[in-house]
């Protein structure tokens, strides 16, 4: 399976990319792809139009992706981080800084399932009534990528309350209310330290 770590769009209360900040000693990515190298990955690729990624791993360049954050703007579409591969595959959060186990525990979890992995309760103030997502595991891919489609037309149809990521997608594939945050089956526990970097401060909550 190959194993697509998402480093695309534009965040502009970041100097450089969130996956290309140190952490700890150790660029997030390269930690990323040191984890799961360790736990027996070799088919590893990153998904970025941003020539900067190309030390660390061969490099997917999704044109698709313009997403941009700018203050409270969102320009483009977030779900355009999911590239387009043509078959079963992996995606990994490219700005979430990982714990061994939490690399451990996606590589190995085995299913015929699209499987999302996060954590139950987010760590910061503004998603607390959900977990946040750290990986995707994609078996059904058609049905995956159709749900992508689909959710990017509710949202240009204005059908969503919000932005749509992620959750949005997950709620979409299992039948349910797209606006309503509920987790149900398919989702897959990870509470450690394990953390998504949204803003430079989140950086100083890693131990």
């Amino acid at each position: 399976m190959k194993y697509i770590i998402m480093c695309g769009g534009e965040y502009k209360h970041f100097t450089t990319p969130k996956q290309l900040l140190e952490v700890k000693g150790e660029v997030i990515v390269e930690r990323t792809i040191r984890l799961l190298k360790e736990n027996g990955v070799t088919d590893i690729y990153i998904s970025s139009n941003d020539p900067r990624f190309d030390k660390y791993a061969p490099r997917l360049e999704n044109k698709e992706n313009n997403f941009v954050v700018d203050k409270d703007k969102r320009i483009g579409y977030w779900l355009d981080a999911f590239y387009p591969i043509g078959e079963p595959c992996c995606y990994i959060f490219g700005d979430v800084y990982f714990s061994p186990n939490a690399i451990k525990t996606i590589v190995e979890y085995n299913s015929t399932e699209n499987i999302l992995f996060g954590n139950s309760v987010a760590k910061n103030e503004e998603h607390q009534n959900w977990g946040e997502p750290f990986a995707y595991k994609v078996n059904k891919y058609n049905e995956f990528m159709n749900g992508v489609k689909a959710v990017k037309k509710l949202y240009d149809e204005g059908k969503t309350i919000r932005h749509p990521i992620v959750w949005e997608l997950y709620r979409y594939l299992h039948n349910l209310d797209i606006n309503v945050q509920r987790i149900t089956t398919d989702y897959v526990c990870i509470d450690d330290y394990t953390i998504d970097i949204d803003t430079p401060e989140r950086i100083d909550k890693i131990w």
